[in-house]
């Protein structure tokens, strides 16, 4: 199940809550304050098992045998 981060309009707390795809739009309430008006923040989707900023470096590295290094 992907993570998504959510920010609280109430309070400006950003939270983490593992949804479903089918479930990202759904509204969802704070857990500190217990509001409801609360927003998907967008941004980079976490990985399992690792993080986005890894995933990202991994990615955009070149690779060690380059010729461009």
């Amino acid at each position: 199940m992907p993570m998504y981060n959510f920010v609280c309009r109430d309070c400006g707390q950003t939270f983490d809550v593992k949804l479903r795809m089918s479930q990202a739009g759904d509204p969802q309430t704070c857990p500190v304050c217990g509001g409801g008006d609360t927003r998907k923040r967008i941004g980079a989707v976490a990985s399992v098992g690792g993080s986005a900023r890894s995933a990202a470096l991994a990615v955009s590295a070149p690779p060690v045998s380059s010729p461009f290094s």
